[in-house]
């Protein structure tokens, strides 16, 4: 699995401060994807989960949420995105977790949902395009409790 970027920090939409991580590699081919560089799961960096979270650690106290877009962290290998998702619960329990991802909520996979606070879930559509978040009008933000993981 490969990071095509990062963005820190960023605000919108989560209103504390963030730290975006852009995976790379997505085999929707949403039509007008905002981010269609990283489609390309060989774009950008190799992964070592135990030394990016070490670089996360040394700024935790300058964001309040991890953000995982892509690309897109369901279309990775299913290990590798699961491993990484629950190293970085595990490393920071009291950070919120957020998901993009064009997958339907149905078929997302229960790990993410005991993982991640915040699920965007749908594929982006051009002829649904809105201002604002989400960016297409079929995209729902859900959450962990309310929308979904309920006990």
């Amino acid at each position: 699995m490969k990071i095509g970027g990062e963005v820190f920090p960023a605000f919108q939409p989560y209103i504390k401060p963030a730290y975006e991580i852009h995976i790379s590699g997505c085999t929707r081919n949403c039509l007008g994807c905002q981010n269609p560089e990283l489609q390309d799961f060989n774009y950008g960096e190799e992964l070592d989960v135990n030394e990016y979270i070490k670089k996360l650690k040394k700024r935790t106290k300058f964001y309040e949420v991890i953000s995982i877009l892509g690309g897109d962290l369901l279309c990775q290998d299913f290990f590798e995105a699961e491993n990484f998702a629950r190293m970085l619960r595990v490393a920071f329990p009291k950070k919120d977790l957020w998901l993009f991802t064009g997958e339907k909520i149905h078929l997302v996979p229960r790990w993410a949902k005991e993982v991640f606070d915040y699920i965007k879930v749908g594929e982006y559509k051009e002829e649904m395009k809105q201002e604002g978040f989400p960016a297409s009008t079929n995209q729902q933000l859900l959450k962990k409790g309310v929308d979904y993981g309920r006990n």
